[in-house]
């Protein structure tokens, strides 16, 4: 300890001496020759923009898959699907940028529904689940994915999907792979797009199923809201017979 103490009083005294010995207008205190003095190494080369990418993708694979339980193959191709829409610099998609394509707001709906949870939600927790979603979006960064490009931009978990929208998944995307619980897709020419608008779908009936239940339930309410609506308006009219007098019947003399 007295060692350290005493390294660390020398750099400071150095720093110090050099400091008043030199003039105020020529002398910036730099931090890094600070750090360096005090045993900090600098990395020089950082590179803002790719560590800006790389924490934004690892958001998208953590809170995507990795937070729950997603397979690696999952979490790889999920970190695909986010990199093929910034490579691909569509407006619809956000951009050429990981983080704008990761938080890609339209009309109040997130690209990715993680991003349009409250700030609390939606921040990691930086453990073991994150540090693996950081090697898999640096993986997918640095081309080391494994993946081929199979112009996968699309990608569902029909266990957690709203039949409406897994409806509207199977007659718009082509399926590709089933990757752990996710499902990917790629963007369907016209004579697929037919085809598929065309074909029957799981998810088409389940939707088309829960909307006849939710007429007939709204059709029952109604009926059962003009029944009560009706009811207490003839029980009044027949209590107001009953408490009527009977009335006076003029019999015409002879």
């Amino acid at each position: 300890m007295r060692g350290s103490f005493a390294s660390l009083y020398l750099a400071c005294a150095t720093i110090a001496a050099i400091a008043i010995g030199t003039p105020a207008n020529a002398y910036r205190a730099p931090v890094e020759e600070t750090r360096v003095a005090l045993g900090d190494p600098i990395n020089r080369s950082r590179d803002i923009a790719y560590e800006t990418d790389l924490y934004c993708l690892t958001l998208a694979v953590y809170f995507e898959g990795g937070s729950t339980g997603e397979t690696e193959e999952g979490q790889r191709h999920i970190a695909n699907v986010v990199a093929a829409r910034a490579r691909a610099n569509r407006q619809i998609w956000g951009g050429d940028k990981i983080c704008d394509v990761v938080f890609y707001k339209r009309s109040k709906v997130c690209q990715f529904s993680f991003a349009c949870l409250p700030v609390k939600r939606r921040t990691a927790i930086k453990g073991n689940a994150w540090r693996y979603s950081k090697q898999i979006a640096r993986d997918e960064l640095e081309g080391r994915s494994g993946l081929e490009d199979r112009l996968l931009r699309y990608y569902m978990n029909a266990s957690l999907t709203p039949p409406k929208n897994a409806c509207r998944f199977r007659k718009e995307f082509v399926p590709v792979v089933q990757a752990g619980r996710h499902e990917f897709f790629r963007e369907a020419s016209r004579a697929e797009r037919r085809a598929l608008e065309k074909a029957e779908h799981e998810e088409c009936k389940k939707y088309e199923a829960s909307l006849k239940k939710k007429k007939h339930a709204k059709s029952r309410k109604g009926a059962k809201d003009v029944k009560t609506a009706k009811g207490p308006k003839n029980n009044v009219a027949g209590a107001a017979a009953k408490k009527q007098p009977p009335k006076k019947v003029n019999v015409a003399k002879r």
